[in-house]
């Protein structure tokens, strides 16, 4: 119960001193509080809950953005976000959007702050990935792991997001590689900072 009321306290705190403007977040954050003074830890827990929900479905819509536009002479379903909350399979936010050209098919997905990150980033710099049909490239400077079976290529950036680019069997590699290239690489690693 002290955690709670130290982190409600402490992001309570971090609104009020950078000036941001009530908005939902912040409403619930004082909710919690204020339950929390009532000593109604409950409903303390569900604002404190709801609060962080908000800011991971902010966090998603952010890294929504950050999906290449399609390139010319292919179309593109619209970006679709997720944000899972700790409860979920221990959380996180993805983002993706599928790009089309005639029957080649290419998802590009973006996952922050979720436990498989660790998971990837031991399995990109492991030879064990090879075991498991992954082998590690180099795209653009950045090493990447290709894994064949599923035809994609993942990267972690800042050691806190993956990327994943994916294709279907009709999409050569050559394609893959350029969606990779206008992959904005620098705008993620800002976004997860």
């Amino acid at each position: 119960m002290r955690l709670c009321c130290r982190i409600a306290v402490l992001l309570f705190g971090i609104v009020t001193v950078s000036g941001a403007r009530a908005d939902d977040v912040t409403d619930q954050i004082n909710e919690a509080l204020k339950a929390y003074q009532n000593h109604d830890t409950q409903t303390a827990i569900a604002a404190l809950d709801a609060a962080s929900n908000l800011m991971r479905q902010s966090r998603a819509d952010g890294l929504k953005k950050l999906l290449p536009p399609p390139p010319p002479g292919w179309t593109a379903d619209a970006a679709e976000s997720t944000a899972v909350s700790v409860a979920m399979l221990g959380g996180g936010v993805t983002a993706s959007r599928v790009y089309h050209n005639s029957v080649q098919r290419v998802e590009v997905q973006l996952v922050a702050d979720s436990p498989m990150l660790q998971t990837v980033a031991a399995l990109i710099a492991s030879p064990l990935g090879a075991i498991g049909g992954m082998k590690t490239v180099v795209i653009g400077g950045r090493r990447m792991s290709y894994t064949e079976n599923d035809h994609s290529y993942m990267t972690l950036v800042a050691d806190k997001v993956i990327v994943r680019v994916e294709g279907n069997a009709d999409t050569p590699d050559v394609t893959l590689k350029s969606f990779i290239g206008v992959i904005d690489f620098g705008a993620i690693e800002k976004q997860a900072h």
